[in-house]
């Protein structure tokens, strides 16, 4: 007789290869169960992981964007903020005159090969430097002057009376000219100040750029050339004897007599703005930068070897033209 047996348990009883077989497949049974268990702990592991680095990741852009990207006199500046003066600045500077009828923004296509229907992060201004890169950093000059302003109005206890006039005509500009070039009010607001803003989360900046300027318009009133100050500085440059003395209360009348070799206006403009500047440069000097994480690569003339000679005849325009720009 053939085996029916191969074995006996631990309690006696007779393992037959069928047995062995149930045993088997049941011992396989269980260690998938298993496996499939521990593949769900796992995969919920890693879904957990990716919601929460989901969730990092957007808690930290939406910090940046809202409240933190850059510091300025130990201020938050937000990213709506910074781009929100990002796009003022250009529009500020596209629109100033460089000489005759050309503007800085005529230049910087015709000669710097800037376009303005590419964006600025993807233009090289030089080889270390992107356009964003250049803009950015005169923005971050932008933003420490009207800080600047608004601390001089507040220390000279200067009352802003008209902010809701200001206001309304400043949006009923933008939706003018947002109709004449055929795009919505939204559109062309985050064509000027940046994707993520809107009219009502740069209202706030609006209105501090609006009171900015309305002091800036009192105090170049109080610092107005005087025609002394006129007479002395034509004096000083204008005079064929360079060492004669020049005397504070001499009459305009003798500033006539050569009228045709200076621009009288232009002379108060420059005498404005170097008072100006003797007023709000050490404002700003004292003015912290803080630059979170590098965001921004602050421009330097002095390390750009394709445009250093340019750059220093655009700044020197750009600081006499800036004072009295802004509240245009």
């Amino acid at each position: 007789m053939g085996k029916k047996q191969e074995s006996n348990d631990n309690t006696g009883k007779v393992v037959t290869k069928y047995d062995k077989k149930v045993a088997k497949r049941k011992e396989e049974e269980r260690k998938a169960k298993r496996n499939k268990f521990i593949a769900k702990i796992v995969a919920l592991c890693l879904v957990a992981i990716i919601v929460i680095s989901g969730v990092a990741a957007f808690s930290l852009r939406y910090y940046r964007i809202h409240t933190q990207f850059i510091k300025v006199n130990n201020e938050n500046v937000s990213e709506i903020e910074f781009d929100f003066y990002y796009g003022m600045t250009k529009s500020t500077l596209f629109n100033t005159t460089l000489y005759s009828d050309m503007t800085y923004l005529d230049y910087y296509e015709n000669y710097l090969g800037y376009s303005s229907s590419k964006k600025d992060k993807a233009q090289t201004y030089s080889d270390d430097y992107t356009w964003y890169d250049y803009f950015a950093s005169q923005t971050v000059d932008t933003i420490k002057e009207y800080k600047a302003l608004l601390q001089l109005a507040s220390e000279a206890g200067y009352e802003y009376t008209t902010a809701d006039d200001d206001y309304n005509e400043f949006v009923e500009n933008i939706t003018s000219t947002a109709e004449s070039n055929s795009m919505s009010v939204k559109e062309y607001v985050k064509s000027l100040y940046g994707d993520n803003a809107s009219l009502s989360n740069i209202k706030s900046y609006i209105l501090e750029v609006l009171e900015a300027q309305s002091y800036l318009e009192q105090l170049q009133e109080e610092l107005a050339a005087t025609d002394e100050e006129v007479a002395a500085y034509i004096a000083e440059n204008y005079s064929s004897d360079s060492t004669e003395s020049t005397d504070s209360t001499e009459s305009t009348d003798s500033t006539e007599d050569s009228s045709t070799d200076y621009d009288e206006d232009e002379i108060r403009s420059t005498i404005l703005s170097q008072k100006y500047n003797e007023v709000i440069s050490p404002v700003m000097e004292a003015m912290s930068f803080t630059n979170i994480h590098n965001r921004i690569k602050m421009y330097s003339s002095s390390t750009s070897s394709d445009s250093e000679d340019s750059d220093t005849s655009e700044e020197s325009t750009e600081e006499s033209q800036e004072s009295t720009s802004q509240a245009e």
